[in-house]
């Protein structure tokens, strides 16, 4: 596990994952927050990684590109664009102490 500073709250922490999604739709929601990366806003159950992202993961790589500077819609269709292949994204996870 690697943990990460966050700026705003020096007692927090978070964790970088890895998490691959296979091809095909994948029925998460991505907000666009007014600080700091696109975060994942929804998950539906349905989703193939519904159990490995979660509502709050600030996406910051799809296929080791970095997306901390996107909107929303960019990454999402960033994502779409490669739905015929495996994706990989990389999030920051806050952690509760």
């Amino acid at each position: 596990e690697f943990y990460i500073n966050n700026n705003n709250d020096d007692d927090a922490a978070a964790e970088l994952l890895t998490i691959y999604a296979p091809p095909g739709k994948l029925g998460i929601v991505i907000d666009s927050p007014d600080d700091g990366p696109p975060m994942i806003h929804n998950v539906k159950e349905v989703s193939p990684i519904y159990n490995r992202i979660c509502d709050g993961d600030r996406l910051v790589a799809v296929d080791d590109a970095d997306v901390r500077t996107m909107s929303a819609i960019k990454v999402s269709k960033l994502i779409s664009g490669k739905s015929e292949n495996a994706r990989k994204f990389t999030v920051i996870r806050s952690v509760d102490a």
